[in-house]
């Protein structure tokens, strides 16, 4: 999947558990997986680190879902 939910949907980790590991609130990845806000440098690389995907397939999912 090339989503942000898709990709945690993937890990079976729920938006408040999916916080807990970066250290931000359910709250945040919501707004990362509706576009209102987009994840910092050094949460992109967490995340693709988590999701075992390189950085840049959080970069696509986060602006394909811009577009």
């Amino acid at each position: 999947m090339s989503t942000l939910k898709g990709l945690r949907a993937n890990k079976n980790l729920s938006q408040s558990e999916l916080g807990e590991l970066l250290g931000v609130s359910q709250t945040t990845v919501t707004a990362w997986e509706t576009g209102k806000t987009v994840p910092n440098s050094k949460n992109v690389f967490e995340l693709a680190k988590l999701y075992s995907v390189e950085p840049t397939v959080i970069f696509n999912a986060i602006f394909k879902q811009k577009t």
